[in-house]
């Protein structure tokens, strides 16, 4: 079909623009979200070209203001997504990993309300907006899935609502780790053991609160052994203790029952020294 044609000559640019890109297919794409790759359709998907763009560490993807013109499919590696205000300061607002999409956000607009950084190497998957239609048509499979991709990034915004419900930091943090567990679990990974890619004030920023309150946070979920720290690495060691926990929206660790919290009542407790997160930059 000759809109296919268009496309398929868009996506070829992409996938052969120098260094940082390679080739890849539809059907590539639609591996990566989950879909059966011995199906019918995706002979058909093997033969759409798609751009898989490099981005290393530290590079932005997409800058707050820049013109909207572009979905990209995270395939490996994390993305910082973030907006900065006028008076310079940089507000985080979500972490996305594999299998995740990015700009979804400004698929109506004009211009990207948000900027996108990568926190490590990564690869992403490259389509543009004017290209939806025609491969939605080509690839029933790959309509469906941005459907779905468009309500996990709804999700990303119902999560930092959902973070920003609680008073307490340590409870922020819980429901914190938590999303980072489901994100992990959606894209085939451990759900109980991860590393952070992101550092402290990057979460800090997420969870609204000062830098060093993040270690202080740590300090009391790990204290109450509800997670294990090890640099940047978390291992959560009571799931069923750390849900519970999040959902103590206006309590602190000290105010609240939590299992393995050694507190007697009447009695005071001893100041926390904070867990070194020397993996953890600022």
């Amino acid at each position: 079909m000759p809109c296919s044609t268009t496309m398929i000559r868009t996506n070829q640019a992409e996938a052969d623009n120098g260094s940082q890109n390679a080739r890849s297919t539809l059907a590539d794409l639609l591996r990566l979200l989950g879909n059966d790759p011995t199906a019918t359709s995706h002979q058909a998907a093997s033969q759409i070209p798609v751009g898989l763009r490099r981005v290393a560490a530290g590079d932005h993807l997409v800058h707050m203001g820049a013109p909207s013109d572009t979905l990209y499919f995270v395939s490996t590696g994390t993305f910082k997504i973030f907006r900065t205000d006028e008076d310079g300061y940089e507000q985080v607002l979500a972490f996305a990993g594999r299998r995740e999409v990015l700009a979804f956000d400004a698929l109506c607009m004009e211009t990207h309300p948000t900027a996108v950084t990568a926190l490590e190497d990564s690869t992403v998957y490259v389509i543009r907006k004017s290209e939806l239609p025609a491969l939605s048509r080509a690839e029933p499979a790959f309509e469906r899935e941005l459907q779905r991709a468009g309500s996990r990034a709804l999700t990303r915004t119902n999560d930092l609502v959902d973070v920003m419900a609680a008073v307490a930091a340590e409870v922020r943090l819980a429901r914190f780790l938590l999303q980072l567990s489901r994100q992990m679990a959606a894209s085939g990974q451990s759900p109980r053991r991860f590393h952070l890619r992101m550092g402290r004030r990057d979460i800090a920023s997420m969870l609204g609160v000062a830098h060093e309150t993040v270690s202080r946070s740590f300090t009391a979920l790990s204290m109450n052994r509800l997670i294990h720290v090890s640099d940047r690495d978390v291992e959560i060691l009571d799931m069923d203790g750390l849900k519970t926990y999040s959902r103590s929206t206006r309590r602190s660790m000290d105010d609240v029952g939590v299992p393995g919290t050694r507190r007697q009542p009447g009695r005071r407790t001893t100041a926390r020294k904070p867990i070194a997160l020397h993996g953890l930059p600022a």
